[in-house]
């Protein structure tokens, strides 16, 4: 009978899978058969006008996704080290605890933070004219990530047997060389998990990122330059799609920019579960 369950419970997650981006394919077909790919290429977006360029909201993408990771991966590892090395078992959990409270709030309380305090921060800080950023999006979806690098990043580490720890320290391995040369590379394999895991969370988010982006359709200038308001494949999706009409040219695009984001969010995932194999 279990086993009869899991069998069930697998067709049926394959099934869903095939589903989604069956309908997500079906519902963009009509955009990709009347201009083909090249918009994907397309540096405009007038949905009146028939242009539906993708790549300035698939680079604010990538460049808020880059971002996030690029500040959180770091910071959540060396608190995943500082918690699981050298805090007591009681501040370890509160710390711990701290960390799930953070995972578990909901994306537009965080939004709401970021217009709040981010935004006029920005603002003051670079004197720009609107805090709406690129950067602004990074910050605060780096925020929203650093909870699950942390958490599952001390796990790894803590994964590590002490007998390692043990035999770096009859060694005569001080701590700095032990954390960098027995501890890290032991647990790299869980921390890439945790990286890949937050990637995609980081790339699927739409209301935090939305209220802070500025969500306009530009590829920044010069392309480094996060001090101006861009758009992302959430945010355009979040913002236009009750304005879209069902079944018209610009409800096809809406659903292309989740059928990429589909195609990204499986790819992290295979990546995922490859590296789960390999662990």
């Amino acid at each position: 009978m279990l086993k009869w369950w899991l069998s069930a419970s697998a067709l049926l997650s394959s099934m869903m899978i095939v589903l989604v981006v069956g309908f997500l394919l079906q519902s963009s077909w009509p955009l990709l058969q009347q201009q083909g790919i090249a918009f994907v290429a397309g540096t405009e977006w007038y949905p009146f006008e028939s242009l539906y360029g993708m790549l300035p909201a698939l680079i604010g993408t990538l460049w808020a996704v880059t971002l996030a990771l690029l500040i959180a991966l770091p910071c959540g590892v060396a608190a995943a080290m500082l918690s699981a090395e050298l805090l007591s078992p009681k501040l370890r959990s509160t710390v711990r605890f701290g960390m799930e409270l953070l995972a578990g709030i909901p994306s537009v309380v965080y939004g709401l933070l970021g217009i709040w305090l981010l935004i006029p921060l920005l603002e003051s800080q670079f004197e720009l004219l609107t805090g709406r950023t690129l950067l602004a999006a990074g910050l605060l979806l780096a925020l929203m990530i650093l909870p699950t690098i942390m958490v599952l990043s001390e796990d790894a580490i803590s994964a590590v047997k002490q007998s390692h720890r043990e035999a770096a320290k009859n060694l005569g391995i001080g701590w700095d060389a032990t954390l960098w040369r027995v501890l890290l590379p032991q647990a790299w394999p869980g921390i890439r998990i945790a990286t890949l895991l937050s990637m995609g969370r980081a790339m699927g988010e739409t209301v935090a990122v939305m209220l802070v982006v500025g969500s306009i359709d530009r590829i920044p200038e010069p392309f480094y330059n996060l001090l101006q308001p861009a758009q992302t494949l959430t945010s355009r999706i979040g913002r236009e799609m009750a304005e879209a009409s069902v079944g018209s040219l610009h409800w096809a695009a809406l659903l292309f920019c989740g059928l990429m984001l589909a195609m990204l969010a499986m790819m992290i995932s295979l990546l995922t579960h490859r590296q789960r194999l390999v662990v």
